[in-house]
């Protein structure tokens, strides 16, 4: 194993936690890992139409191989590895990930999707229920409301959780 992949399988690694998994069922965290640590990150393409094409099959592939076989769980899996993976300089040099930033998805969980109907417009988003009962069509509908949020705050969508994860902890800055 070369150090590209030793650091693709940490980032598979430190992606999907036990609370990342929580309520999933027994051998999500071993599937799921496996299953990103041998993720081609060269195979998404850095067009729009295409990139999205790309996403949703290998959603669709991971959500088969998780005990639950949800297709929430397996897009929230796949969007948190990609954003690490963005986050991580090595994969990110490596795999030119820089060019489909813009294309990646918030990874959507309770306190994204609490964060995101907080805010002006917000309201209009399907009630939250759970990451494993989320569907296509719902994180369809989040994910666009993301990309108007995100404008707002001059960013992408991808980066929206640093301002809604753990927002309930008291660090002075909600």
């Amino acid at each position: 194993m070369n150090f590209i992949e030793r650091v693709r399988k940490f980032e598979a690694s430190i992606s999907i936690g036990a609370s990342t998994a929580r309520g999933m069922g027994k051998g999500t965290v071993v599937a799921g890992r496996k299953f990103l640590r041998h993720l081609d990150l060269r195979k998404f393409p850095s067009e729009k139409h295409a990139f999205q094409q790309h996403l949703e099959a290998k959603t669709n592939e991971l959500s088969r191989h998780l005990p639950c076989q949800s297709w929430g769980a397996a897009r929230k899996f796949l969007n948190i590895f990609l954003r690490g993976s963005l986050y991580n300089r090595f994969l990110c040099d490596e795999f030119g990930l820089v060019a489909l930033e813009r294309f990646l998805e918030v990874p959507l969980d309770k306190s994204v999707a609490i964060g995101l109907r907080a805010e002006k417009g917000g309201e209009y988003l399907p009630a939250w229920r759970t990451i494993i009962r989320l569907s296509r069509e719902e994180s369809v509908q989040y994910q666009e409301f993301a990309l108007q949020v995100a404008k707002k705050k001059g960013c992408e969508r991808v980066h929206l959780d640093l301002w809604y994860w753990r927002s309930d902890e008291s660090d002075g800055n909600p």
